[in-house]
């Protein structure tokens, strides 16, 4: 990367190339407040896919994006105002931002390569996200932040591995981030979003971290050798992050649990399971106890995401021949579909 620099709308910044393998469809995890103005979410209707905002009451969307290209991984920012999310409309994935009427729109990221993997602060009007870089040949993920107003790009990882970005925490003081290869690199680290402090948690073969909105805890996917298993990293009580963490095993059985999206209360853990012979939405308490099984489809639930309240869970269901957005209390009860557009609706965020 010596002396290559690109221009972010006048900002300078390093040859960027993002990372293409992000696991949209099975990160649930959103430690931000959420937003009252409904479930923003992506859709191929209309023969590519464009991001609409859903009414979770009458079922009503009203479409975002109309650019002819593949829009995906939509977040909404923590005051509820605005989208950040992924289009290919230049050719590559960027990192674009826009309001919740779909009036005020930005692009955050222009460069030859690829931008993906957003990540809204809860506490500035700043995004993380997650790239590849080419030196020597060769391929590796860093993570970089964006500040929204004046689009200064900074990063955040220096360590030449393969890097996927999680979760921020809920003061906005780290970033967790968890490395896919090589295999001593494997596990959940740390770094503050100015790019110091690098923290290692766990060591497993560790993904898709999300923080609880509390900030005492951590749940994630390990794969182990049979499936993969939900687990909880829990800071020491009296301590920081730095001084290591408390891992509890919460799921058990040979069979897959992933997605761990956590109740606004930070008491209750939302997840998907295979147990049963296909993929459902099941809950458990913080601590693996009450697993509680919600759906019981013939078809695939996935992607679970609880409403700003805590007293509903948005999810992906295929049921119905293509994937719909269904709506159920925190029991699992009154189930309703909200989208019939006969195209796939994925990647739902409350």
């Amino acid at each position: 990367m010596k002396g290559m620099f690109q221009h972010f709308d006048g900002v300078s910044l390093r040859y960027l190339v993002v990372a293409a393998s992000i696991f949209a469809l099975i990160s649930g995890c959103s430690f931000l407040p959420g937003s009252d103005s409904g479930i923003v979410y992506v859709s191929d209707t209309d023969g590519d896919q464009e991001i609409y905002i859903l009414d979770p009451e009458t079922g009503e969307s009203s479409r975002l994006t109309n650019n002819g290209s593949a829009d995906e991984d939509p977040r909404w920012s923590h005051d509820g105002q605005q989208i950040a999310y992924v289009s290919r409309e230049t050719g590559d994935k960027e990192i674009n931002v826009i309001d919740k009427e779909g009036n005020q729109f930005s692009r955050l990221t222009n460069n030859p390569g690829l931008d993906a993997s957003p990540r809204w602060s809860p506490t500035e009007q700043k995004l993380a996200f997650v790239s590849e870089v080419e030196e020597d040949g060769k391929d590796r993920t860093e993570i970089y932040s964006v500040a929204i107003e004046d689009r200064e790009v900074s990063q955040v990882t220096f360590e030449g591995s393969v890097e996927e970005l999680g979760d921020w925490s809920p003061d906005g003081e780290w970033v967790v981030f968890y490395n896919q290869a090589p295999e001593e690199d494997q596990g959940l680290w740390l770094r503050n979003p100015e790019g110091v402090n690098l923290v290692r948690l766990t060591e497993g073969d560790d993904m898709n971290p999300c923080w609880a909105p509390d900030g005492n805890s951590i749940a994630f996917v390990r794969q182990q050798e049979d499936a993969q298993a939900i687990y909880l990293a829990r800071r020491i009580k009296g301590g920081s992050w730095e001084d290591g963490v408390d891992e509890t095993r919460l799921t058990h059985g040979g069979f897959d649990n992933f997605s761990p999206a956590w109740h606004p209360n930070s008491k209750t853990i939302a997840f998907v399971s295979n147990r049963d012979g296909n993929s459902e939405i099941y809950t458990m308490q913080a601590d693996g106890a009450n697993q509680q099984r919600l759906t019981s489809n013939k078809a695939g639930d996935s992607s679970p995401v609880w409403s700003p309240s805590g007293k509903q869970l948005a999810f992906v269901t295929d049921l119905y021949g293509s994937a719909d957005i269904l709506v159920m209390n925190s029991d699992g009860s009154q189930q309703r579909r909200l989208t019939k557009n006969g195209g796939d609706d994925i990647t739902p965020d409350w």
